[in-house]
């Protein structure tokens, strides 16, 4: 590359550029998307991060009363020490430090295209890595990938560095680094006890061997205090976090097209709960629950198990960037950042041009220089990536590195083809088209009307905000793409319910009461339209439905107690009472008040 190659040695300062570059595309991207409502909405995982990050930053920081931590914790401590200094910037700063940490990860790309390979390669790799969509756009999402990808590239650097100059002290920082990023993302853990591996290989057996140990050491002490809290104030035995076992069953079982799609909500509660429906009730063992049930797919048919990863692998390489609970080229409407750097237009890009260069570029490495810890690295991630499920946020830490290896792959062509090494660059151009047909077949649009998900995660965002004509429409258009979206029904009968279309609410309970009878919601919400329509009969059906589906519901009976003391039959509601304090004895007390208060009322008016 000789223009790049002439940049650099001219005395410009390609770190800076790559920095710069990287940092003023990030900044001004969240300064796009803040017209977004789901900028301080946020859905799905991103909501449940903001919730911990508020529990965080009120003062309990321990997680007190909540069990053992359920997701790798590091994230959410992450966003609530940004809650506790930023609490009325929180949304900005928090993107606004994802995007500084987004521009290191540039930087490091840089450094380490320079590294194994040459200035060139690291110039043109941090380019990549700074223009690069998907890393754009997670930089801008309150999801851990970004944060990953910060620790798991710095893990990498302190590692490439103490391998030329190997020292304990330098393994131990290199394994306190692996240690980390694992609190944010486990997978790279798969990396991580490869190194040993690599360590025990390539130096003396006694000094291989006692580099492994202290590397192991450094990878464990971060994960330690995670371990024992866990223990002490989550009373179980977890080690990082327990949603391992239901993340491995979603991507390991017969019906994996339907389980990897599962939608937050009704859905997603019918499977998290299967645990406690057969009476296991530590975390530590639900997991184990989902371990044992894909182990057992895995155990009675290997070969279709075999197929299956070798379709995540594929899945992996794929060019499209696949949400996992949003389409990411929605976002697009809102920035002509993401408009320009991500893109379907026969290849997927950047990823569909990206992983056909970096394959390539993987295959020439190993031709000259042999297997090397970035390559371990790319390998075992994508390993880790498929032995779960994949989807475009999880490929994001492994991403830097494989603009590595495709600004490798870019450069060798274009250094053959400046040596007039024409048939070289016939061959490397035949293997890049290969790869590049597989990875970009069945590409698809890029959907910029979005999907039913993407307008419901509207529609709440815009209910939250007060904006109840907004979210009507976005549950209708919701509704209108998916109409067996049964959640985003629900919700669109609430707004029409708010906004006093009372009838239209109680005809899509009325429905949806049908669609879903075990669902308590449907019912609860058709008690509260019957009310309104001045119907008891038909409200005290209604709870009895939702009594039948959960007698420890507290809410339905206080409701029916209300109601009664408004009929002024207290004889009825005091049976209901009897019903209330037989299947919720804990809530006696609650329930005695609230009835002597109705008593107190009715009779005061005669």
């Amino acid at each position: 590359m000789a223009s790049l190659a002439s940049i650099y040695n001219k005395g410009c300062r390609p770190l800076w550029i790559v920095l710069v570059l990287a940092l003023l595309l990030r900044v001004a991207y969240v300064l796009e998307i803040d017209q977004s409502p789901l900028f301080v909405y946020p859905a799905v995982d991103s909501e449940t991060y903001t919730r911990q990050a508020e529990g965080l930053a009120a003062g309990n920081w321990l997680g007190m009363g909540q069990g053992p931590f359920w997701q790798p914790p590091l994230y959410p401590y992450f966003l609530g020490a940004v809650k506790a200094a930023f609490p009325q910037a929180f949304f900005h700063v928090a993107r606004l430090l994802q995007a500084l940490l987004g521009a290191l990860v540039c930087a490091m790309v840089w450094w380490v295209g320079r590294y194994m390979f040459s200035p060139a390669v690291g110039f043109l790799a941090g380019i990549f890595a700074a223009a690069c969509g998907p890393l754009i756009f997670f930089d801008g999402e309150l999801l851990p990938a970004s944060l990953a990808a910060f620790l798991n590239m710095l893990a990498l650097v302190v590692l490439l560095r103490v391998w030329r100059r190997p020292t304990g002290w330098g393994f131990l920082v290199a394994g306190l680094a692996f240690g980390i990023g694992a609190l944010a993302v486990p997978t790279v853990v798969m990396f991580a006890v490869m190194v040993p591996i690599d360590l025990v290989r390539r130096f003396p057996h006694r000094q291989g061997l006692l580099f492994s140990v202290i590397f192991l050491l450094g990878l464990a002490i971060p994960i330690a205090p995670v371990a024992v809290r866990n223990h002490i104030v989550g009373g179980d035995q977890v080690v990082i976090s327990y949603n391992m076992g239901i993340n491995f069953y979603i991507g390991n079982n017969s019906d994996y097209e339907r389980t990897v799609a599962i939608r937050p909500g009704w859905e997603w509660d019918e499977l998290v709960t299967q645990p406690a429906r057969a009476g296991i009730r530590r975390p530590s063992a639900k997991s184990a629950y989902f371990i044992d049930k894909a182990w057992g797919y895995i155990s009675a048919e290997p070969a279709e198990w075999m197929g299956l990863m070798m379709r995540k692998m594929g899945s992996f390489w794929h060019g499209d960037e696949v949400g996992r609970n949003q389409p990411i080229y929605y976002w697009r409407n809102y920035s002509s950042i993401l408009s320009a750097t991500l893109w379907k237009a026969g290849i997927a890009f950047p990823f569909g041009l990206a992983a056909p260069l970096a394959l390539w570029g993987l295959l020439l490495s190993l031709r000259r220089i042999g297997p090397t810890l970035p390559m371990m690295y790319v390998v075992s991630y994508c390993m880790g990536v498929a032995m779960f499920f994949v989807s475009a946020r999880y490929r994001v830490p492994v991403l830097p590195v494989v603009l590595v290896f495709a600004a490798y792959g870019a450069c060798g062509l274009y250094a053959w083809a400046a040596a007039g090494r024409w048939r070289s660059v016939g061959l490397g151009f035949a293997v890049c088209v290969l790869f590049a047909l597989p990875i970009n077949r069945d590409i698809g649009s890029m959907d910029m009307d979005g999907d039913a998900a993407i307008h419901y995660n509207l529609g709440n965002a815009y209910a939250k905000r007060g904006e109840r004509q907004q979210a009507l429409a976005e549950f209708a258009a919701s509704v209108e793409k998916d109409p067996q979206y049964w959640q985003a029904w629900l919700n669109l009968g609430s707004v029409k319910g708010t906004l006093g279309d009372v009838k239209g609410a109680g005809e899509i309970f009325s429905r949806l009461s049908r669609e879903a009878p075990d669902q308590v919601e449907p019912w609860l919400n058709l008690a509260h339209v019957r009310i309104m329509q001045r119907d008891p009969r038909g409200a005290f059906a209604a709870y009895e439905a939702v009594l039948a589906i959960n007698p420890k519901l507290l809410p339905a009976y206080v409701e029916m107690i209300t109601l009664y003391g408004r009929m002024e039959d207290l004889a009825q509601a005091a049976q209901v009472l009897k019903r209330a304090v037989d299947n919720v004895p804990e809530e006696r007390v609650r329930l005695r008040q609230l009835y002597d208060k109705i008593q107190m009322q009715v009779l005061s008016k005669k």
